[in-house]
């Protein structure tokens, strides 16, 4: 093989492995995305690890995200102290709650296996969430509550197939989410000390989910791009103390490009992150709707649509191994009622492929 068809030859493996590294997915993210809409945490955390592979075989990939919940929102707006002040006076006791802040750390291990045309992942979640609440009657403190949590959140496992295209850069992405986080958490300090925190606050959402979607991705030069859908709708859920809560669905978009043009070595990558989320309800019964809504507008306390902007990049430090981080910012937040959001999101983590 001559010099140039050698160089020929390293550059479309490298196209390929940039379009293959991209498919795939925003699963891991997607679980503090669903523990409430402003969460933000929506971000494909690695290209090069969710679900496809340049070479068959696994690669193991340990990621940290922090999301630090303390700004106040009210629909597309940022709320003021004083409307706060109304909100509150609005709702009765046992209403919607002002909240102070929501500090979420999670640990990911993630195993991948791929083959030519499908693959495996699982993903086991270490989740650390700290919570403080002015509670339902005042914001001077009196009815200031706070929790402190950690433990192992809900493990999902994902599969993928590529064979509907001959380089692999079309497929099909569905899995599903097992409630093996905890939904058991209770204010430990303050006037609701020993009280259940919300379940959309817990470590777990109690319920069982699938994940359905596709991807797309290609190569123009030195670029090469991906654009991939999911959905995740709870298909069982737990029944504690008498209510049957249902996560409410979320629809996913993520897109992302990155340039190879400074080799394998150092990596940039951008992506523009959306997810939709519905508003949260008990599922059926004698609890059905009971959901406190919104006292100003009568509408939904849950759910709301977020657009991120994640620039990040990917160094390889040797053999197999590279390290990657994303910062998210927001460019949009429409959340229904009162809720807490980031002003970003923190990412970055390690992997090594086993080839």
């Amino acid at each position: 093989m001559n010099i140039a068809h050698n160089s020929t030859f390293t550059r479309t493996r490298l196209r390929f492995a940039i379009v293959a590294a991209m498919a795939l997915l925003p699963f891991t993210a997607m679980q503090e995305a669903l523990a409430c809409a402003a969460c933000g945490d929506t971000l494909s955390k690695d290209w090069g690890t969710q679900g496809v592979s340049t070479h068959p075989g696994f690669t193991a990939d340990l990621a940290y995200s922090y999301i630090n919940q303390s700004q106040q929102r009210y629909g597309s707006g940022i709320a003021s102290p004083a409307f706060l002040a109304t909100f509150q006076a609005a709702n009765p006791p046992n209403g919607q709650e002002v909240e102070d802040y929501t500090v979420t750390r999670t640990i990911t291990a993630s195993l991948n296996y791929s083959s030519d045309t499908w693959g495996v992942n699982t993903q086991l979640p270490y989740v650390q969430r700290a919570h403080g609440t002015f509670g339902t009657t005042d914001l001077a403190g009196t009815s200031y509550s706070s929790s402190s949590d950690s433990g192992i959140g809900d493990v999902r496992v994902t599969g993928r197939y590529t064979g509907f295209s001959a380089d692999n850069t079309a497929g099909i992405i569905a899995g599903i989410k097992l409630p093996t986080g905890s939904t058991g958490t209770n204010f430990n300090a303050g006037a609701g000390a020993n009280t259940a925190v919300d379940r959309s606050l817990q470590i777990g959402t109690g319920s069982t989910d699938l994940v359905l979607g596709g991807f797309l991705a290609g190569a123009v030069d030195e670029y090469g791009w991906f654009a991939q859908g999911t959905v995740q709708h709870a298909v069982a859920t737990k029944v504690i103390a008498g209510l049957d809560y249902r996560p409410g669905d979320a629809y996913a978009l993520n897109a992302g490009i990155r340039n190879a043009k400074f080799g394998a070595k150092f990596t940039p990558m951008l992506q523009l992150n959306y997810i939709h989320r519905q508003p949260d309800s008990p599922d059926t019964g004698a609890n059905a709707g009971a959901t406190p809504p919104d006292a100003l507008t009568g509408g939904p306390a849950t759910g709301g649509t977020l657009v991120y902007f994640a620039p990040g990049a990917s160094v390889r430090i040797g053999g197999g191994t590279s390290v990657y981080g994303f910062l998210q910012l927001p460019v949009y937040q429409n959340v229904n009622s009162l809720q807490l959001s980031p002003r970003y999101t923190l990412t970055f983590g390690v992997k090594h492929s086993y080839e």
